[in-house]
């Protein structure tokens, strides 16, 4: 597929419709050629929400989506999409059956990358000053959440929110396998352009980033957001450009990412969503009467204080948790049953995680097409099949569903019977009838990363 190349005024567009909701904060100028969508196309953002992912309070079907790295548009991402990530999302139209918008293009706003150093509260990721908060995901090598201390002389990369006093809010810190180059991003605070020289970070941590050796890109300012990589991994106070590219004109940008992020409801304590199986489940309990639950969404952590709704949750069971993340879990404040249930309740729109829930159940289900419509799910799961499209299982986290393979279109025509993929299709029992299905080989740490 080819890409059209960005243009000056194009992204002078960029800047001047960053913040509105359909913008894009992201993309920008390059030391060689760089490649974006048409600007009126994406919406930009900090992913709030998987299952697929929702960006901005829309949720995007995700199936067949290339992801790219936004900085050349073309660079193919491998690692799983996680809640955090800053993004661009280019819609393609919209899904027949759930009549949810389509990504065809995700660009990710790659972070800074680099030895992350914790000392006392302070945190600096290759000489950077980063500021996290009890949102802040903090992710190990397995995608497990972890601390702050843990990752302490690790290789990470931090996504986040770009500051115009140059420090760095982050959104998600995950660590990395192996040593990774340098990549600073930042807000530019000064610049020499007869030394070639400029400065991010903030006054009391800054870092000068020298770029002779490349010709810098038009719109380069101080004020403008820019990301620079370095052919080095070694933590320094100066570093010097290999590539540098414009993110934004201006650090607003990114402030109006913040206020825009929003789950579906747009309702506050639902920002984050985590739309899946439920595995994991442990009941907790208090003088021997049950008081909640922990289970996993998406590989994240999910508590929820509600006797009645926790004894109504399995393992398996496909669901809508929305509340906030805090220090990496999501706190409940509603759980949605999508899945055809053994209580025979489904699709519980008002179910607050409290007790006396009220269930709505579904009308009978009769045909396929009403069935596919009522219950659209996407999972990312391990195949494994006796030979293509035959004695097929779909394995997500703990739980294991047989995969009705016998209508699945293969996107780009790429059958196998084993390894990572995203599937589309719906739910009947413990069988998934996939429609749709997309090999991924997203193997991330010594595990599966849990992805969109």
């Amino acid at each position: 597929m080819t890409h059209p190349r960005l243009q000056p005024k194009l992204l002078a567009l960029l800047m001047a419709v960053a913040g509105l909701l359909s913008a894009c904060g992201g993309g920008g100028g390059s030391s060689s050629n760089t490649t974006t969508p048409t600007a009126a196309t994406l919406n930009s953002g900090t992913i709030s929400g998987l299952g697929s992912i929702v960006v901005n309070g829309v949720r995007y079907e995700t199936v067949g989506s290339q992801v790219l790295d936004s900085d050349d548009g073309n660079t193919a991402i491998t690692t799983p999409l996680r809640i955090g990530m800053t993004v661009s999302v280019e819609q393609s139209g919209t899904d027949a059956l759930t009549l949810r918008p389509i990504a065809g293009k995700i660009l990710v706003q790659s972070g800074i990358k680099g030895v992350a150093n914790y000392t006392g509260s302070t945190l600096t990721v290759a000489g950077m000053p980063v500021i996290t908060d009890k949102s802040t995901i903090l992710l190990n090598t397995t995608g497990a959440v972890t601390s702050l201390a843990a990752l302490n002389n690790q290789a990470v990369e931090v996504y986040g929110l770009p500051q115009a006093d140059g420090s760095f809010l982050a959104t998600l810190v995950e660590a990395e396998t192996g040593l990774v180059n340098v990549q600073v991003v930042g807000t530019v605070q000064s610049m020499d352009s007869t030394a070639k020289t400029l400065v991010l970070g903030t006054t009391t941590a800054p870092i000068t980033v020298n770029y002779a050796s490349i010709t810098p890109p038009s719109g380069l300012a101080t004020g403008a957001v820019i990301a620079v990589r370095a052919s080095t991994n070694s933590t320094a106070s100066t570093y010097a450009a290999s590539s540098l590219q414009i993110r934004s004109g201006t650090a607003s940008t990114y402030a109006s990412y913040a206020s825009n992020y929003s789950g579906t409801t747009r309702v506050n304590n639902e920002r984050n969503e985590l739309y899946g199986a439920v595995s994991d489940k442990t009941l907790i309990s208090s003088g021997g009467n049950v008081t909640g639950c922990t289970l996993k969404i998406q590989g994240i952590q999910v508590q929820a204080t509600s006797p009645a709704l926790c004894a109504s949750v399995t393992n398996g069971t496909y669901v809508e948790a929305k509340g906030t993340l805090s220090n990496g879990v999501l706190v409940a404040t509603k759980i949605e049953f999508e899945g055809s249930q053994s209580n025979g309740y489904a699709d519980d729109w008002n179910d607050n995680d409290s007790d006396g829930l009220h269930h709505r159940s579904l009308s009978p289900l009769s045909t396929p097409t009403e069935i596919q419509t009522s219950r659209s799910f996407e999972m990312y799961a391990s195949l494994n099949c006796s030979a293509v499209n035959v004695g097929c299982t779909l394995t997500n986290g703990a739980v294991t569903y047989t995969a009705d393979m016998s209508s699945a279109y293969w996107d780009e025509h790429q059958p196998i019977i084993s390894g990572y993929v995203e599937a589309k299709g719906y739910l009947t029992g413990n069988t998934f009838k996939v429609s749709k299905i997309e090999s991924k080989d997203r193997r991330y740490g010594n595990g599966y990363g849990d992805d969109d």
